[in-house]
């Protein structure tokens, strides 16, 4: 026990002294400090080597996904507008081709049906009453153009007859009537010569002299009468007479054109009023089949043999208001999905791949299936397709996640499944035989090259390699290691050569490059150039976000005689052990590295993070720079 006395002075001499007993106290902070980091500190871990070997290895890709038949039949409603749901068949049910699914409520529509028939029906007779009356009226007209037709005939038949028989006959007529006049004129004047001779002898009386003298007078005036009829008919009535036939052959000429346009209007008056009915009959009878047809959608029945799954209308809703139920009184609209009716004799597994395994996928390839509530039964299979483009929906939810729907087809007979079930797949890429492999862990990337750490005595050496073929474990490598070599699980992640930084071209080689490039006259730039310099100076100060970046005067790479860095001779791309470089999203070894990554207990991650957060300057690393591993 100290001594109370020694104790006030040592009191009182650290009251004198403030400093001194600041100083005292940080000292006994930092060594608790010191201590309790001591005690609460892991172990250091050992580093855990692999020993390098031959083996064979299979190379294969695995997913998992569900069943789907490989011939599904999609029912959807046809009936025009919205229609309830009166029966619909049982889901589950394995229907035949031929088999009732669905009935809809088709009531109005047969009251539409009855009366769409009783105008079919009116058209139809107006059809048949316009056919009718166009064939009379085409008799008719036959008639009437005939008739007219032998009128003009006629007229130019008395015309002719007139010129060339009437008039010349009546002229010959008064010529002769003249010559017979004429004759008888001399005749009484010789007669007139007699009597006056016999009458100057006494033979002949004084009234048989003026007799004669009378004749002769009638036949003078007889003549002039003849003479003169002949005069007016060639003068007045033979002109008259042919320009009155002539004038009735060309009216019933022009009736007979009136008559023809006439009749021919009338004619296209029926034959359109004709072709009216008609075209109002065919759309009465369309409209009678559709609704006829309309009758039979309302009756939806198997295409073909199939299991009967009832359809939602969103297979994403939560169920509420989201999810339609297909039951029987549901309305549902017009093309609405009701049932899908998969043929489960053929099935598929759909399983999404992912792009780092898409190259290695091609249909044709030998698959094995396993169905998950048969876990102790194996199906053989050979892929059928495979997608060209990503999944869109899975690039919905996730952009950073590109996978390709891949189909396999299962060949061996499969018990009864029905569609949705779980499944996963096997695709058999390729089988190696006495490779020398190592785990994909070992493998990390230096200055662009893949390299493992092989243990030299107490520490290690990184030794280039040469990797081949890849599965979830292991990773084939073709030269660089040999058999007995023990390399370094976990490659150091701090060293100064680790590639960490994401370029594709590192700043050393940028330099390397542009000391042994020709030189090339940068252009002057106008004003345009340099507003728009001023205005993005990172044109011209380059980038470091990983892109190919431009230097100097503004211009990419290329331009300025900068050679691209070379490329590493393996597919597999740099990064650290999780995948540092973004853009590998396509590279199966960052990929590997990835999931690798996230497998790691939370703790080792944190642990590897500040790692690497140290040496990129306390820049924190992006997590979502690693894809979320996938679920089987």
């Amino acid at each position: 026990m100290k001594n109370p006395e020694s104790k006030e002075s040592v009191q009182q001499s650290l009251a004198k002294r403030p400093a001194l007993a600041a100083a005292v106290g940080l000292v006994l902070l930092i060594v608790a400090f010191v201590g309790i980091r001591h005690w609460t500190s892991p172990p250091p871990v050992e580093q855990q080597f692999y020993t390098v070997k031959r083996g064979d290895m299979l190379i294969s890709v695995v997913e998992g996904g569900a069943l789907k038949a490989v011939n599904e039949s999609i029912i959807r409603s046809e009936f025009e507008g919205m229609s309830r749901i009166i029966s619909i068949v049982p889901e589950g049910t394995d229907a035949k081709k031929g088999d009732l699914l669905v009935e809809l409520d088709s009531s109005e529509l047969k009251d539409r049906l009855n009366q769409q028939e009783v105008t079919y029906q009116n058209s139809d007779f107006a059809f048949v009453q316009a056919k009718e009356n166009l064939s009379i009226q085409k008799s008719l007209v036959d008639s009437q153009i005939k008739d007219a037709e032998l009128r003009a005939e006629f007229a130019k038949s008395d015309l002719d007859k007139y010129i060339e028989g009437d008039a010349p006959q009546q002229i010959n007529t008064q010529t002769n009537n003249i010559i017979i006049r004429k004759e008888q004129l001399q005749r009484a004047q010789d007669k007139l010569d007699w009597t006056q001779q016999l009458f100057k002898k006494g033979y002949a009386s004084k009234s048989e002299l003026e007799a004669d003298g009378l004749s002769l007078m009638q036949s003078k005036i007889s003549l002039e009468q003849s003479e003169e009829e002949l005069r007016l008919f060639k003068k007045y009535d033979m002109p008259k007479s042919q320009r009155r036939l002539e004038s009735a052959w060309d009216q019933s000429k022009m009736e007979l054109g009136r008559l023809r346009q006439r009749t021919s209007n009338q004619i296209a008056q029926a034959e359109a009023d004709l072709r009216t009915r008609q075209r109002a009959l065919e759309l009465t009878l369309e409209k009678l089949n559709e609704l006829r047809q309309q009758m039979e959608n309302s009756r939806i029945k198997a295409p073909q043999d199939g299991l009967v799954v009832y359809a939602s209308s969103n297979p994403f809703g939560g169920g509420g208001g989201g999810q339609i139920l297909i039951e029987e009184g549901a309305q549902i609209r017009q093309r609405q999905e009701i049932i899908k009716l998969p043929d489960v004799s053929q099935m598929v597994v759909e399983i999404r791949v992912h792009e780092s395994h898409v190259l290695q996928i091609r249909a044709g390839l030998d698959a094995y299936v396993t169905v998950d509530s048969i876990p102790d039964r194996r199906f053989k299979g050979k892929v059928k397709k495979v997608a060209v483009l990503p999944n869109s929906q899975d690039r919905w939810m996730n952009p950073n996640l590109k996978v390709y729907s891949t189909d396999v087809l299962i060949e061996d007979e499969l018990p009864d499944l029905k569609p949705g079930v779980s499944a996963r797949a096997e695709i058999i890429v390729t089988n190696l035989v006495q490779a020398l492999t190592v785990p994909l862990q070992a493998v990390t990337t230096v200055k662009g090259k893949q390299v493992c750490y092989v243990q030299n005595g107490k520490g290690t050496t990184p030794m280039p390699v040469v990797v081949g073929n890849f599965n979830d474990q292991f990773i084939e490598i073709k030269t660089g290691l040999k058999d007995g070599d023990r390399v370094l699980l976990s490659p150091p992640a701090a060293t100064e050569d680790a590639d960490l930084s994401g370029s594709i071209i590192s700043s050393a080689e940028l330099e390397q490059q542009k000391a042994t490039a020709p030189a090339v006259t940068a252009p002057k730039p106008s004003p345009e150039n340099n507003s728009s310099t001023q205005a993005n100076p990172s044109r011209e100060t380059g980038s470091n976000s990983g892109s190919i970046a431009s230097v100097g005067t503004g211009q990419p790479a290329s331009a300025a005689g900068i050679a691209p860095a070379p490329q590493p001779e393996t597919t597999a791309e740099a990064g650290s052990e999780f995948g540092g470089r973004r853009r590998g999203a396509s590279d199966p070894e960052a990929q590997k590295r990835r999931e690798e990554f996230m497998k790691l207990s939370p703790e080792e991650r944190a642990a590897r993070m500040q790692q690497f957060r140290g040496r990129r300057g306390q820049q924190p690393v992006s997590e979502t720079a690693a894809p979320e591993p996938r679920t089987p």
